[in-house]
């Protein structure tokens, strides 16, 4: 009869361990098919690896000024409109070049009431795929939630174009750029990095995955050294699976919270700071539009 009870308590025992054991490998078998870098198919290699987190994306900074003179041409605006500081260029194939342009419309003014100052000249973001030789237009668009007028609180970034294409499939290959928003504030801590990867089909702009936040900081500081900040950080990779034709978007998600209290020897108060972290992961399908998600908003540590 003994014996009996110790078998069941042991099998209970194993039971209960493989399950906290599958529950705890979760995250790391999607970790690490994020980090595994290609999938050779019957066609040609497929680089999984999109970006291991926000630290380590690698994009490309050149900008061919010379087409760009021919695009600016094109499109009826003067060089010296464009924020050359902000517009960026990839090559997306043999014959197509991709830029996106930033463009000063000097006109496009508001006025705030009279005893505050103008918001002063709004800067457009628009996105152009252009004949590489001739810098004819292809598709172009604008994008009016990345549009800012110079004197906002909140402001953008530049659009970092990633190096590599995104091959969404054997034969849809993207591309991928993040902006970042941030408001610019000592005591108000917030910053976006949008995502997006969109591509050129039947001569027209497709967004295949728009604005995904890949690094979000959101907290608030005495504007010293006291504050309370909690951070999401991403990486993302293409799964093996697909879903109507396109890879699964494989993304982790590292979450920290970090509260820093300010030494102040006047009143007895002591410096410190205390660290929090938690991972989770999120599987992004192609719906046969676009890759779909519901924005997540709410804070793991912040209250």
């Amino acid at each position: 009869m003994k014996k009996c009870i110790l078998l069941s308590g042991m099998v209970m025992f194993l039971f209960s361990c493989n399950q906290k054991s599958k529950n705890e490998t979760l995250v790391q078998e999607q970790e690490k098919e994020l980090f595994s870098q290609t999938e050779v198919g019957a066609r040609k290699p497929v680089k999984k690896l999109i970006f291991k987190n926000t630290d380590q994306i690698e994009v490309g900074e050149e900008l061919d000024r010379e087409l760009l003179s021919k695009v600016a041409s094109n499109l009826n605006i003067r060089y010296a409109a464009i924020k050359i500081d902000e517009t960026t260029s990839i090559n997306y194939n043999d014959k197509t070049a991709f830029f996106v342009l930033t463009i000063a419309e000097h006109n496009k003014k508001i006025s705030k009431a009279a005893d505050e100052e103008q918001l002063g000249d709004y800067f457009q973001r628009k996105y152009l795929f252009v004949d590489r030789e001739s810098g004819n237009i292809i598709a172009e668009e604008f994008d009016d939630n990345l549009g800012y007028y110079d004197n906002e609180a909140i402001r953008f970034s530049k659009s970092h174009i990633l190096k590599d294409l995104v091959q969404l499939n054997e034969n849809t290959s993207g591309i991928a750029f993040y902006t970042e928003v941030s408001a610019s504030s000592r005591i108000v801590l917030y910053s976006e990095q949008k995502f997006t990867i969109l591509a050129l089909a039947d001569n027209e702009i497709k967004k295949y995955l728009y604005e995904y936040p890949i690094r979000l900081t959101n907290g608030d500081s005495n504007g010293n050294g006291t504050f309370q900040l909690e951070t999401l950080e991403t990486g993302m990779s293409l799964s093996d699976q697909k879903t109507n034709g396109f890879f699964d978007l494989i993304v982790t998600k590292n979450f920290s919270y970090e509260e820093a209290v300010e030494e102040d020897l006047e009143n007895g108060v002591e410096g410190n700071t205390a660290l929090q972290t938690k991972k989770e992961s999120q599987k992004l399908r192609f719906n046969g539009r676009e890759y779909a998600f519901n924005r997540d908003d709410r804070h793991r540590f912040l209250e």
